[in-house]
């Protein structure tokens, strides 16, 4: 295999070191917007990929509009609700009952969907017998995570369960991507994917959420909602150009630097959180299977 570029890893480690950062980022949001309830953390999410969306405009290389109109439909529908919508109901859930440190850590676990999803979808190889094992160490290690996950953990089980339905939505937004990136350009889908993913999210949670996010939003929360944004729309932009360009199971074998950076940054910015001893052996079995899984040929 033709070896990578530099700016591969470049741009791998950007990408993990930005979604590493929004576990903590988020969970602090929470406290300075005072954000409460389902409908709130929707809203709260809606605006932040909207703007995301629209940050990714005039960097596009075709018309954002011209993209809407000519793109199948369904493929489209499928990488809005997959990568965008339904992958942050359940994710903000998540970080509203669990921790940040617990979600870098179970976040990794989309490099394993790829893995059962893409023989289905983009008639890969099917997974080897040592690929089955590394799975089985992988799903060891996210039980003792679970058991022993340290304070601040929350609603474990609850979170857990969230956030790897989160990373499930994920893995499915990204193998719909891959299918038509190629002809209808990342950028401009990646546009498209935030800003009406997260109108679909504003439209969900204004019912019940919007006066109360309006009424506790302060000046000092604007930092937040814009780092995230430029987050969203850095990130989201970049790993979504590395699909187009590379095959899901190779950038699926370096998503570990993503819970390896969340972890740490949730533990560093969040006062209440700690590492407790099942997600630092936990975790060292997780990362370690996902950085095996990746390096293993296929049969």
């Amino acid at each position: 295999m033709k070896p990578l570029p530099l700016s591969f890893y470049l741009q791998v480690v950007l990408c993990a070191a930005l979604w590493g950062s929004a576990f903590p980022v988020i969970k602090l949001s929470y406290e300075a917007l005072a954000v409460e309830g389902f409908g709130e953390r929707m809203v709260f999410a809606g605006i932040r990929f909207m703007i995301a969306g629209l940050i990714i405009v005039p960097f596009c290389r075709s018309s954002v509009l011209g993209t809407l109109k000519r793109a199948p439909k369904g493929n489209l529908l499928w990488i809005i609700l997959g990568q965008t919508f339904f992958q942050y109901v359940f994710f903000y859930y998540a970080l509203s009952v669990s921790s940040g440190t617990l979600g870098a850590l179970l976040g990794g676990a989309g490099s394993f969907w790829w893995m059962f999803l893409a023989p289905i979808f983009q008639k890969t190889a099917m997974p080897s017998k040592k690929h089955w094992a590394i799975l089985l160490v992988c799903a060891c290690g996210i039980s003792i995570a679970v058991y022993a996950p340290g304070a601040g953990s929350g609603n474990v089980m609850l979170g857990s369960t969230a956030f790897l339905l989160a990373s499930l939505s994920g893995a499915m937004g990204a193998i719909g991507l891959k299918r038509i990136s190629i002809n209808h350009g990342s950028r401009a889908i990646t546009s498209i994917s935030l800003f009406v993913g997260g109108l679909m999210l504003l439209l969900v949670g204004a019912p019940s959420g919007w006066t109360g996010f309006w009424a506790d939003l302060k000046p000092s929360a604007f930092g937040s909602l814009a780092y995230l944004s430029f987050l969203s729309a850095t990130a989201f932009t970049v790993w979504n150009r590395l699909i187009e360009q590379y095959s899901v199971n190779v950038l699926s074998a370096y998503r570990f630097l993503i819970p390896l950076f969340g972890v740490v940054e949730s533990a560093l910015l969040v006062p209440t959180e700690s590492i407790g001893p099942g997600i630092v052996f936990g975790g060292l079995m997780i990362v370690t299977s996902l950085f095996v899984s990746g390096r293993i040929k296929d049969n």
